[in-house]
């Protein structure tokens, strides 16, 4: 068996010559599943569309192995074989503030953030401080609070891809920078001229919100000087 630069198995798209019973909507006779094409199976003529979703087994690949396990956490985003092609780490970030002229409780906040070199986001990390008294001065959480559970939290990339089906509790989807909310997998990539729309809904008044993002930027030749 050989294997990818990054230790997947690779499979021929070799005919399988057992007799398949049972062949699902997304089956062909190669004995491979949804996408039989990128395995180098069935000829351009024998191709059909499929318009039905597919199941979980069936976006397996070519047997004997059909998936492979790999881990999820920590993050392990896809590095090129390119050797002029580099990286670079870069913190995006954005926020809202009590001061704002959008800023009101339960209601959620629009901000950008504006991407100009291809990278993938690694995590997304987020805090609150609360603002209390007069002069304002920084102040305790009412209660004991947390400063993630002081606001609701989505994101989603220029497509309309979310990130984040629904807002939830920053504490569920944001880490912090000692312990990172991370994309996991390859991470989320994004390419140049993209952007990434965050809705922050504050949960009380008086916040400063901040989100940032941890990407690798891909510099090429023509993108090493910002």
């Amino acid at each position: 068996m050989s294997y990818d630069p990054y230790g997947r198995p690779q499979h021929g798209g070799a005919p399988m010559h057992h007799h398949h019973a049972h062949q699902g909507p997304h089956q062909n006779q190669y004995g491979d599943g949804y996408g039989a094409a990128d395995f180098g199976g069935a000829p351009d003529h024998q191709r059909q569309a499929l318009l039905s979703m597919p199941t979980a087994g069936q976006m397996g690949g070519p047997a004997p192995i059909s998936f492979v396990r790999f881990p999820y956490y920590p993050t392990a985003p896809f590095y090129s074989t390119n050797p002029n092609v580099g990286y670079q780490t870069r913190f995006y970030s954005a926020g809202v503030l009590y001061t704002d002229a959008d800023y009101t409780v339960g209601s959620e906040m629009i901000r950008t953030v504006q991407f100009d070199i291809p990278c993938r986001m690694i995590a997304m990390n987020g805090s609150a401080i609360y603002y209390f008294g007069s002069p304002v001065a920084i102040a305790s959480l009412p209660l004991g609070g947390k400063p993630n559970d002081t606001f609701l939290f989505r994101a989603e990339y220029t497509t309309g891809d979310k990130l984040h089906v629904s807002s939830r509790l920053g504490s569920t989807v944001v880490g912090s920078d000692e312990n990172p909310g991370e994309i996991g997998g390859a991470g989320y990539t994004i390419d140049a001229g993209a952007s990434f729309v965050l809705g922050i809904t504050p949960l009380m008044p008086n916040l400063r919100i901040d989100i940032t993002l941890v990407c690798l930027e891909m510099r090429g030749p023509r993108n090493f000087s910002r």
